[in-house]
């Protein structure tokens, strides 16, 4: 599986898609939501989420991002996503694929004694290698709408798919803060 995670970077980069349920903490509540997205070759997102009491027929929101710019749709009405909101959706979804950086780096980083260690992205975060050699979660700073934001990811199981990894549950804080539980049902990098 290693080997093909090695194989896999330095093929290029892999479009990655992916389908589950998340958890949302907006102040005082709860928000359970589906969630289907896919980030391709060139680092392209679209997301699509709604929450799982109205159903995708008519909860369905989509935010799309590319290199220059997103957009956000709700109600099947389109527009511009502001600049620090892109600028912060860019580093959590360039997350995911600094993640596959970090994949095909644990064998060397456990050669070397290593069990934390740094990716560089949109933003630099330090991945961590647990017992079992396998990666457990990882750290980062972000510039958020209300300021600079200290992240804390734990996974709990990865799924793999053509030398790609993918968490199969991740738990994200803020600041402390629980932020975001992702349940990944089903994943596929290309």
């Amino acid at each position: 599986m290693i080997g093909l995670a090695l194989l896999a970077a330095a093929a290029g980069p892999l479009a990655l898609s992916w389908e589950g349920s998340a958890e949302v903490y907006p102040p005082g509540r709860t928000l359970q939501i589906a969630v289907r997205s896919s980030i391709d070759a060139q680092g392209n997102v679209v997301s699509e989420s709604w929450p799982v009491e109205l159903g995708e027929a008519k909860g369905l929101r989509r935010m799309t991002l590319s290199a220059e710019g997103g957009t956000m749709e709700r109600g099947g009405e389109k527009q511009p996503m502001p600049a620090d909101m892109w600028a912060e959706e860019r580093a959590q979804f360039g997350f995911y694929r600094q993640l596959q950086v970090a994949a095909s780096e644990v064998p060397a980083h456990i050669a070397q004694g290593v069990n934390t260690f740094s990716v560089d992205g949109e933003v630099k975060t330090w991945f961590r290698i647990g017992p079992d050699g396998e990666l457990i979660g990882a750290v980062n700073e972000v510039r958020a709408a209300d300021g600079r934001a200290w992240q804390e990811f734990r996974f709990d199981g990865l799924l793999r798919s053509n030398g790609a990894v993918f968490p199969k549950q991740m738990r994200m804080t803020r600041n402390g803060q629980r932020f975001f539980l992702l349940e990944v049902t089903k994943f596929d990098a290309r």
